[in-house]
């Protein structure tokens, strides 16, 4: 049985409010270098390769997912994770203290692009490395129906906040005072300033003992293991599936900004504007996708999520079109993409529901690490992929890439229309018996 019911309730509470607190910081912080746009843009500025531009996004999600289930093997036989939580916050920071150091001195663009992908993807595997004791953690301290409030209210909080980091963007992008790429090493900086108490605030929070696996297990055994749950268990098949496509889809993501620039004519502080929609969109959405996650389960916020995905990636596809028809000219083009910005922002909130919170209620506490491990070392391996967004660029333009993106929203969402609700199928049965 889990131990989360026998926590007090003031516990829980401290728990909620040093975990929401933790997931504001981030969420600002994340604005500060939004990877779709700000990082994005950096590379952009310092090669033309649509493939390097392509890979930014996509790499540092691969950093998050990929490390998992290697690491699952270990954490599975620790009443507590915390203590490799900690090990990845300084590895974190010793990453973004040394890139915004690399982005302010070193001059030559070539060695600046190297600098900045090594340190990034160093970064971002730190953040892998966090990520199933993070999960497990938050598993163990609040319970399942208010986890859906946990992490609407850490976006809520994280927008409010964001909406402030799309105008640093946008005056530190445009100021004079920091002309490329020194204005991006201080929003480095400042992400670095912002993280590290975000990370001590998680670090306090007061984590109990949980269900281990008793017997040492090897990485290749932990391997076996999880092929033999994809061989198995046909309810986590088909959810893997459906993230799988929903995540191959986000390869039109970073090239919303980069159509905005190369062919709207957006300038540089126009990141901060979409910074600010994107945040804004997510700020007014984050409370009703959590409370439909608490109240109706996430298997339907997840349908929904796959045809707000599906829309957007119609509305890019139309906006392609009705540019290459009519020819328009002016100041005002780069707003066109303004409703891009803003359905993504709304759809945030709901793929952090129908990530691995969904999956924590499909899975028994004592083979979480494993499930989250495979889990994200599969989308890990997906988001690469969908780092060649920039190869279909090249070879079928824009519209292709929009119209590949629209195809496996579609997918995605037959996919999910064949998922069981663990909270209310099966007469009301506990997620584990779903899966035998």
């Amino acid at each position: 049985m889990s131990l989360e019911v026998a926590l007090p309730e003031r516990e829980v509470r401290r728990s909620f409010a040093l975990n929401v607190f933790n997931g504001a910081a981030f969420n600002f912080a994340e604005r500060l270098i939004d990877p779709p746009l700000v990082l994005t843009w950096f590379v952009s500025q310092l090669s033309a390769s649509n493939l390097l531009v392509g890979l930014v996004a996509p790499l540092g999600n691969a950093g998050w997912f990929l490390p998992q289930v290697f690491t699952s093997a270990r954490i599975q036989r620790m009443e507590r994770k915390m203590p490799p939580y900690i090990a990845a916050a300084a590895l974190r920071t010793a990453a973004w203290i040394l890139l915004a150091t690399a982005v302010w001195l070193v001059e030559d663009p070539r060695l600046l692009l190297v600098a900045f992908f090594i340190l990034y993807a160093v970064a971002r595997l730190g953040a892998g490395l966090a990520g199933l004791s993070f999960f497990d953690v938050t598993a163990k301290t609040v319970p399942a129906r208010r986890r859906g409030s946990l992490f609407a209210w850490r976006q809520f909080l994280g927008g409010v906040l964001g909406l402030g980091a799309g105008w640093i963007v946008k005056i530190v992008l445009n100021h004079p005072v920091f002309p490329f790429p020194r204005g991006h090493a201080l929003l480095f900086g400042l992400y670095c300033a912002v993280m590290v108490p975000a990370m001590v605030a998680f670090i306090a929070i007061r984590e109990p003992p949980g269900a281990v696996v008793a017997e040492p297990v090897t990485v290749g055994e932990q391997l076996r293991r999880a092929g033999r749950l994809l061989r198995t268990d046909q309810v986590y098949r088909r959810y893997m599936a459906a993230r799988l496509a929903l995540g191959l889809a986000g390869i039109a993501l970073p090239f919303y900004g980069i159509y905005a620039k190369n062919v709207l004519g957006a300038p540089a502080g126009m990141v901060g504007v979409y910074v600010t929609v994107r945040v804004g969109a997510q700020l007014l959405l984050n409370l009703p996708w959590g409370r439909l996650s608490d109240w109706r389960g996430n298997r339907l916020v997840m349908r929904l999520m796959s045809l707000g995905n599906g829309l957007t990636a119609l509305l890019a596809l139309a906006l392609v079109g009705l540019v290459r028809l009519l020819r328009p000219q002016g100041a005002w083009l780069p707003y066109l993409a303004l409703p891009l910005f803003l359905l993504d922002g709304a759809l945030r909130p709901a793929q952090v529901l129908t990530g691995s919170n969904f999956l924590l209620e499909l899975v028994p506490e004592a083979e979480r690490p494993l499930y989250l491990g495979l889990s994200n070392t599969l989308m890990g391996v997906i988001v690469l992929f969908s780092g060649l967004g920039g190869l279909v660029v090249d070879l079928f333009g824009f519209a292709g890439l929009f119209a590949v993106a629209l195809g496996l929203c579609l997918v995605g969402y037959g996919l999910v229309a064949g998922l069981p609700e663990p909270r209310h199928d099966r007469g009301g049965e506990p997620a584990a018996a779903v899966h035998g």
